[in-house]
């Protein structure tokens, strides 16, 4: 089985995590910038053997879009383009909240929150 690549998006920083080839468990990846994701994000696909991409879709509370939820749309037609994978947007509503609960303001918070709705998407599509 391949792996599935989840990226919270950021203006400045984007946190990325990947699952295991089952499947069935996240784990934190890296921290990048907008701009290393467009240069280097063809070969991390290839040399991870990603086959879908999840991208964390910034609801209000309520579940209702917001002004950043545009701004992932723009960046998921873009990622489209450049890597022609499945992308699925994945609700990451408190993701960076229980990122910063856990790590304590630790750097790593993109990553880490990347990994919580990677995870929560793994555990609902084996349920």
């Amino acid at each position: 089985m391949s792996r599935i690549l989840a990226i919270d998006y950021g203006e400045k920083r984007m946190g990325l995590a990947l699952s295991d080839e089952e499947q069935k468990f996240a784990f934190e990846f890296e921290i990048w910038s907008p701009e290393q994701i467009f240069e280097d994000l063809p070969n991390l696909i290839k040399e991870k053997d990603v086959s879908k991409i999840v991208l964390g879709n910034p609801l209000n509370m309520s579940g209702e879009a917001t002004k950043k939820t545009e701004e992932v749309m723009e960046f998921k037609k873009k990622l489209e383009a450049l890597c022609g994978l499945e992308i699925e947007l994945a609700d990451e509503r408190l993701s960076s909240k229980m990122a910063e609960n856990i790590s304590g303001h630790h750097k790593n918070i993109d990553s880490l929150a990347a990994q919580i709705f990677l995870q929560n998407y793994l555990n609902k599509q084996t349920n």
